[in-house]
């Protein structure tokens, strides 16, 4: 049987939250908002399209995962747990939904929350996943002594993760981008 190497997901997740959520803070309202003219997305779509993914990544692993045990919590999500939907006034077909293959008509008119409210939402979504992680870390540091099908399955569970990690960075990029066709400068040459 091959092995898996194992990394610290944990410190990576922590490393891009942390990158993400500073960068939100040095936002206003106006700069989340704004798109170029001809585009869909605003910096605030890509804040809450990752805490939508933050969020049902841990409640669909938890759903589909059932092995893993009730210390990981229930397969709920923040945004139906606290009605962020009907909050906001998101389209109530769209509850469900967490912003991926969404037509860019659709996504150019989602009611963006205001800043701190967005990055409320965003940092409980972090923040939950992050616990997750540490929890799967601490109950699984190697996959000896799994059974086969555990073995599996956390397999999978750490191959999203890795696969969600890059989802970060990618949309890092695009706020990163939007922010520099605002104000003439992005992460890398603004000034700390």
């Amino acid at each position: 049987m091959p092995s898996y190497a194992l990394y610290d997901s944990l410190a990576m997740f922590k490393d891009i939250h942390k990158v993400v959520l500073d960068f939100a803070e040095g936002l206003d309202d106006e700069q989340l908002r704004w798109k170029p003219k001809g585009y869909s997305t605003s910096i605030g779509f890509h804040l809450w399209h990752l805490a939508r993914e933050s969020d049902f990544l841990r409640a669909v692993i938890l759903e589909r995962t059932p092995q893993l045990g009730k210390e990981f919590g229930e397969a709920v999500e923040i945004w139906a747990r606290d009605g962020l939907a009907q909050k906001w006034g998101f389209p109530t077909e769209l509850n469900a939904t967490v912003g991926t293959g969404l037509s860019d008509e659709v996504a150019s008119t989602l009611p963006i929350p205001k800043r701190d409210e967005l990055i409320k939402y965003l940092r409980c979504s972090y923040e939950s996943l992050e616990k997750f992680i540490e929890l799967l870390d601490e109950q699984y540091p190697t996959f000896d002594n799994l059974d086969d099908e555990l073995r599996r399955r956390v397999q999978n569970t750490r191959l999203n993760l890795l696969v969600f990690l890059s989802h970060d960075c990618r949309h890092l990029g695009m706020m990163e981008c939007l922010k520099g066709l605002q104000t003439g400068f992005g992460s890398a040459t603004e000034e700390r």
